[in-house]
Formats: C-alpha cells, structure tokens, sequence
C-alpha cells in the first residue's frame, strides 16, 4: 500500500520545512533527497542529495541514495561512483555494496561485480538477492561451482533465480561434468 497524496505531501513539506530552517544541513536535505526520489520528483530528489554531499562529503546516506537515483536513471558508473563513495564513509553498508555490484553488472565488469556481492554477502551471508547476483557474476567469470553453490544458497533463502539464468548454469555444469572429447575418435554404431 501507497502513502495517501496528503499524506506525501505533508512529508515532504515537513523536510522541506527542516531544509528552509537548516539549509546547511546535509541530513536534513539528504532526507528530503531521499523523500523526493520516493515519492515525487527523481530530479529534484537528485539534486537535494547533490547539495547535500557537497554540504557534508561524507554524508553516507546522501551518496547511497545518489547512487540509487543514478541507477534508476541508468547513469551506472555515476551510479558506482556515488556509491564507492558511499562505501568509503562506510566500508559495513550493504546497500551501498549491492547498489554499486549492480552498476558493474550493467557495465559488464563481471570482475567488479563479483567484488562487490562477495562483499555484500560476507557482510549479510542471509541477503539472497546479493548471493543470487555473487552467482551471476561467478559465473560469468566462468567459476561455475561457485556460482552453483551461492545461486543455491539464494534459493534457500527465498530468492526466485531467473530461468535463463538457471538453464545457463545447468549448461554450463553439464559441460563441466562431460569428459572431454578425444581429437580423431569416432563413435562407431556398428559396436
């Protein structure tokens, strides 16, 4: 269920109201940031959150949520910048780790990627999409049994895999497990 339009409206004057009263504060406008990207407005939410980590360059959650709002918007190495920032004021923040493991995959930096939800993981080991997007990514690095073994780990914790990805990984364990053919041997039907 959706917030009422009062009910949205009411919050947002209620943090524009702490902004007009603070506008140096980079909380108060990484709140209204953050509201604004919710409910009403991705620019003017962007732009708030832009003020407030030029106010405060380690306010944590104006840079989480400016990566966010870049990844919506599809900017995803604005997207893993703002939230390589983000991890700098705080290496322990899933969200900014995940968010940015999100920006590498879109770039195809299956490297990047992989770091970053091996790091989401090691932080939350029960956060199933970051162990089913860890196994996306091992297996695009060609570590198959990894990527078996953590896309498992999702769907015990809930996570629906997509089904390309899953018929991918059963091709991909399937040529594993085959013995390789021998160069110039023939099978012969006539045996």
């Amino acid at each position: 269920m959706g917030s009422s339009p009062a009910k949205t409206s009411t919050r947002i004057q209620r943090l524009q109201a702490a902004v007009d009263k603070n506008p140096e504060s980079a909380i108060a406008r990484a709140r209204l940031g953050t509201a604004l990207l919710q409910l009403e407005s991705v620019a003017r939410g962007e732009q708030e959150l832009r003020k407030a980590v030029e106010l405060d360059p380690k306010c944590v959650e104006g840079w989480v949520n400016l990566g966010g709002a870049r990844l919506h918007q599809w900017d995803f190495e604005g997207c893993v910048e703002a939230n390589r920032r983000a991890v700098e004021c705080d290496p322990e923040l899933v969200q900014a780790h995940y968010n940015q493991g999100l920006g590498h995959m879109y770039l195809k930096q299956a490297e990047e990627m992989a770091a970053c939800f091996q790091r989401v993981v090691a932080l939350d080991p029960r956060h199933a999409s970051g162990q089913y997007h860890l196994a996306v990514a091992l297996l695009e690095l060609g570590r198959v049994q990894e990527a078996a073994m953590s896309m498992l780990r999702a769907r015990e914790l809930g996570f629906s895999p997509q089904p390309d990805f899953i018929r991918a990984l059963q091709r991909k364990l399937a040529a594993k497990s085959s013995p390789p053919e021998k160069e110039g041997a023939k099978s012969n039907p006539a045996q």
